[in-house]
Formats: structure tokens, C-alpha cells, sequence
């Protein structure tokens, strides 16, 4: 009957949704505010990044390819396919731009660039917005079974995006006008966001305010409030309003709280009892499962673990 929080995830899954969610995002901001090539190329460079802490999360990397092996009902194989796929489009659409790969037949601009390009957009999409989905399909932990977790997942990485984008302006020369107002935006659009979310999540008892509960108490409280809110947000958008030569401070900041934020939402992770299950205790508004499915899903996180390392 205890409330017992999630332990299977913590920071090596905290890094890879952080790298995946912002280099993806990166490309998109890359398309729509017609970037610098370099920014690109730091994009790929980021998810690839990703990709070697996700093999180290998985503890037994010859055992990667299961990862996409269930297509039709998991959204962890979808990411993980279009995680592939954005790394392959992503670098054949730059590929040409490169001395290195300069014989290669299509030019930038051409069909088949704006192709790859698109592709690769659509990609970088999915990617975004997958961990919310994989995060809201867990009717057994409340507080990330709600639709609009996906929806904050994404703003996240865009948002995560624009803090990368800052900071590397300095370094890549790049005039960012465009996404610091995008920042600026951003910043307003999430707080919005997740107020919203942890008030509905409050207000639904159980095990989701259980979770709230924890986003308020010592240690997550201090990670929360002065990681994600004060240094993630609230300084940024000061940044972003009154001091736009110091972008590359906004941008530090804006990193530090996109990866707190998401490492908050997984460690305040609260099982439901089974006990309150079998009772007939409401879980959600959706058809209430059964005992045993919700066993089956206090599970998963545990069995991917195990299954990784075993």
C-alpha cells in the first residue's frame, strides 16, 4: 500500500533524452530559421552523442537492434528508428557541403537535398515528441499518463534547442535573432505548460500528487525550483528581454534546466499500489486496467534494464 517511486531511470537516460530531444530540435531550428550549416552538423554530432549514452544505458550493446524490433506497439522502437533514420538523412543531406563529401551527385537545394532535408525534419520530429508518448503509455505511474506530456516533451527540446543555438553563437559566428525571440516565446509557452500540468497532476490525488508532492520536498524541490525554474527559465527570458549580449548565459541556463526538468520528471515517478487497484480505486479517466496489467507494467522499466544487462 506504501507509495513507491521509480528507480530503474535516472541520469544516463536523463542524458539521452537531453541529447536526442536537443539535437533533434536543433535540426528543426536549423530548417525553419534557415541556420548556418555548422549548426547542423552540431546536431547530428549531438544525437550521436545520445546514442553512445543510450548503449551504455542499455548495459549490452549487441542487444541495440531489439530496439526497433517492435514497431507496431512501442514507441521506444519508433524513436529508436527514427533516431537511425535522422542520423542517415541528416548526414547525406549535409554530407555535400563537406570537402570531404563534395563528389557526391546532388548539390545543395536540389530535389533531392530538399528531400533529405525533409526526411530528416520529419525525423527529427518524432523524436521529439516520442519520449512523452513513451512516458504517457504507463498507466501505472500516473504522473506521466496524460496527453499533454508529449506536447511538453517537444516544447522542451525546442526550447532545449535555442539554448544550444545560443550557446554556440558565440563559437560559430552566427547572428540569432530569430531564436531568441523563439526563445523568448518558448520560455513563456513551457511555464504555461507545465503549471498547468502539475496542477492537473495535483489535483488528481494518488499517486500523481504523490509525485507533486515529491517535486516539492527535499532533494527534487531544490533541483525543480532553482534548476529548472529559476536558472532554466526565469533568467533566460531576463536574458533573452533585457541583456541580449549575454545569450550565451541564457543558453547555458536554458540547457541546464531542459536537463533537470527532464530528469525531475522521471525520478518523481510514483507507482500506483496494486492493492489500491484490486480495491477498485480509480486510476484514470480511461478504462480502468486490471491488477495484473498494471503488474505487468510496474515491470517494464525493470525488465529493460535487466534485459539490457543480462
Amino acid at each position: 500500500m506504501e507509495w513507491r517511486s521509480q528507480q530503474e531511470w535516472g541520469w544516463l537516460l536523463t542524458t539521452w533524452l537531453f541529447l536526442s530531444g536537443t539535437g533533434s530540435g536543433l535540426f528543426l531550428l536549423f530548417e525553419i530559421f534557415d541556420l548556418p550549416s555548422s549548426f547542423a552538423l552540431l546536431s547530428l554530432s549531438t544525437i550521436v552523442l545520445g546514442g553512445v549514452v543510450l548503449l551504455l544505458e542499455l548495459g549490452s550493446p549487441l542487444r541495440a537492434w531489439r530496439g526497433v524490433s517492435r514497431l507496431g506497439t512501442s514507441w521506444l522502437s519508433r524513436g529508436a528508428l527514427s533516431v537511425a533514420l535522422f542520423v542517415l538523412f541528416g548526414f547525406l543531406f549535409i554530407a555535400p557541403k563537406l570537402t570531404a563529401f563534395s563528389w557526391l551527385p546532388w548539390e545543395a537545394g536540389g530535389v533531392v537535398a530538399r528531400t533529405l532535408g525533409w526526411l530528416a525534419g520529419l525525423c527529427a520530429l518524432i523524436i521529439t515528441l516520442y519520449p512523452g508518448f513513451f512516458l504517457a503509455q504507463n498507466r501505472s505511474i500516473p504522473f506521466w499518463n496524460t496527453a499533454l506530456l508529449p506536447v511538453i516533451f517537444w516544447c522542451v527540446a525546442l526550447l532545449g534547442a535555442c539554448g544550444l543555438s545560443l550557446l554556440a553563437s558565440s563559437l560559430l559566428s552566427a547572428g540569432l535573432q530569430g531564436v531568441e525571440v523563439a526563445a523568448g516565446v518558448l520560455i513563456v509557452v513551457n511555464l504555461f505548460l507545465v503549471s498547468i500540468y502539475l496542477f492537473t497532476k495535483s489535483r488528481s490525488g494518488g499517486a500523481a500528487k504523490e509525485s507533486v508532492r515529491l517535486l516539492n520536498t527535499a532533494p527534487l524541490n531544490w533541483t525543480f525550483w532553482l534548476g529548472v525554474v529559476m536558472v532554466g527559465m526565469i533568467l533566460p527570458f531576463l536574458v533573452v528581454i533585457a541583456m541580449p549580449s549575454a545569450a550565451v548565459v541564457g543558453g547555458a541556463g536554458i540547457l541546464i534546466g531542459t536537463f533537470l526538468f527532464r530528469y525531475c520528471v522521471l525520478k518523481a515517478g510514483v507507482y500506483v499500489p496494486p492493492a489500491l487497484i484490486s480495491e477498485g480505486t480509480k486510476l484514470t479517466t480511461r478504462a480502468r486496467p486490471t491488477s495484473t496489467q498494471l503488474q505487468r507494467e510496474y515491470a517494464a522499466m525493470a525488465v529493460h534494464q535487466a534485459g539490457g544487462r543480462g
